[in-house]
């Protein structure tokens, strides 16, 4: 492996660790940006929807039940069968609007002609006489939101251990940091908050605040972890981790 000589006391790098540090970072700051792009719009739609559907702020429109279609496939997202509801409506102040509720999740018990009560939030319908109607997140789409802090995190801990090469003795990317290990504790809390909310909270998706703890927690506690061994490391009292 090259390296530059030290100079001024300061350690050699290990240039191949720098690169390695380098891709990673790029890596998961590249993965972290995907999962954002695809998963905060609709995020922040459904977070925004509950959140006015839970306090009553959502608007109230009288309707008309217009037509009631079901269709079966298969490859539900929870079970080999997927039967969908869609159902249309004719608000009395005119246009139109749509419910769409996949494997008889939230399926609505109308009928054609009846007269209904829309709840409608950014014009989309959101309840129907009071009941919520959207459908909850697929397994897919939950498993891949939980990768966001994960990726986060070991973007940063890979930025500020090239930032430490600069004065510091070269360390392992799996090293005295551990980046694997917070980056493991932020994938292993999303889905423990997500669990959480969803049996607590009846949250049907992975919730915004849930994704921010599970990256700022794991991340608290190596500046914590940092923070000391750096004190012990002046007063040459580092401890072995």
């Amino acid at each position: 492996m090259a390296s530059v000589r030290e100079r001024g006391g300061v350690p050699p790098i290990d240039r191949e660790e720098v690169r390695f540090r380098v891709w990673v970072a790029v890596a998961s700051g590249v993965l972290a940006a995907i999962v954002l792009t695809w998963a905060g719009p609709r995020l922040y739609a459904e977070s925004e929807a509950y959140s006015a559907y839970r306090a009553g702020r959502l608007v109230q429109k009288p309707a008309t039940v217009f037509e009631i279609n079901y269709s079966v496939g298969t490859g539900g997202p929870y079970s080999g069968t997927s039967v969908s509801q869609k159902v249309r409506y004719l608000p009395s102040s005119g246009g139109e609007r749509t419910s769409s509720t996949e494997d008889g999740y939230a399926s609505v018990k109308v009928s054609e002609g009846q007269a209904v009560e829309l709840g409608l939030w950014d014009e989309k319908v959101i309840s129907v006489d009071g009941q919520y109607v959207r459908d909850p997140w697929t397994p897919g789409a939950l498993a891949v939101s939980t990768l966001l802090p994960p990726a986060f995190v070991l973007m940063v801990l890979q930025f500020h251990g090239l930032w430490r090469l600069r004065t510091d003795r070269p360390k392992h990317l799996f090293g005295r940091t551990r980046s694997r290990g917070y980056a493991l504790a932020a994938l292993l809390s999303a889905f423990v908050t997500g669990l959480v909310a969803a049996v607590v909270g009846g949250a049907l998706w992975l919730p915004a605040q849930a994704l921010v703890a599970s990256a700022l927690a794991p991340l608290a506690w190596y500046t914590l972890r940092e923070t000391i061994d750096r004190r012990a490391d002046r007063r040459g009292q580092h401890r072995p981790t």
